[in-house]
């Protein structure tokens, strides 16, 4: 498989109202199983679900909460969207992907008013140095033995990934998109931005892959602004015990400072 361009795209979606019939593309595919998503891609298309649902006045994403119940298929799904509690201030949605009567995953957001009038409130982005920049060009993908596979998704994103000396200490990743999310649209900033933020799930875990798996079933975006920048940087430790779960933290910029705090739990076992 290629890289991919901008006219190339993770999904093709029909939209019905609140229920999406959704088709996904070979870019949309994960690394340990050649028929299952990348969690990039499962976020990806939760986030532009609640991201277009109709509200009352100009909202935008506050909080995401993703629980991936089962790997989501290379298949025709359908995402239901629907609102659970409604406000002019402040909304609660949730969005599933279906595959046939089965939930592979859901998606609990918080939206948020927009409000015009207080531009003097903005404070507290300066970057953190300690993150860098993103490259000039970014690395050109290799085969690493102890990745089973390179996912699809892998070839719809630019990343520079670094690796982490030891669990428990900051790593840094800086990726962006090659190309959209769904075929014919521009993503929206809060979309871009939960695309990229599942990398922060394997952001710091210093682990052998030949004899561990590490799962992320799931994914807390807390957005504090929107990215103003296609290119996001994550800056991120994890931290592991002994019984099998573990769990990555982290906070993802743009090119102008932080724009959101990221958490997820991790499923960590011998292969």
């Amino acid at each position: 498989m290629k890289n991919a361009g901008p006219d190339d795209h993770l999904f093709r979606i029909v939209d019905h109202g609140d229920e999406s019939e959704v088709h996904p593309s070979p870019y949309a595919g994960g690394p340990w199983n050649p028929d299952h998503q990348h969690g990039g891609a499962v976020s990806a298309l939760l986030a532009r679900s609640i991201d277009r649902l109709e509200a009352p006045v100009p909202m935008r994403i506050a909080r995401l909460t993703i629980e991936m119940f089962r790997g989501v298929p290379l298949t025709p799904l359908r995402v239901r969207t629907r609102v659970v509690r409604g406000g002019r201030r402040i909304q609660g949605v949730v969005a599933s992907i279906l595959s046939g009567a089965v939930e592979g995953a859901r998606a609990t957001g918080l939206r948020i008013r927009r409000a015009k009038d207080l531009p003097e409130l903005e404070a507290g982005f300066a970057r953190d140095p300690a993150l860098g920049r993103p490259p000039a060009q970014a690395p050109e993908l290799v085969e690493r033995s102890e990745i089973p596979l390179i996912p699809g998704f892998a070839r719809a994103v630019e990343i520079d990934h670094e690796a982490a000396q030891a669990c428990g200490t900051p790593a840094n990743v800086w990726s962006r998109l090659r190309c959209r999310v769904v075929a014919g649209e521009e993503p929206s900033p809060v979309v871009q931005l939960v695309s990229q933020v599942d990398f922060a799930s394997g952001t710091g875990n210093a682990l052998d892959y030949t004899r561990y798996a590490a799962i992320n079933p799931d994914l807390t975006i807390h957005v504090i602004r929107e990215p103003r920048s296609d290119w996001i940087g994550i800056r991120g430790i994890t931290r592991r015990a002994d019984d099998g779960i573990g769990q990555s933290l982290a906070t993802a910029h743009d090119l102008e400072g932080p724009v959101a705090h990221v958490a997820a739990s991790l499923l960590l076992d011998r292969r």
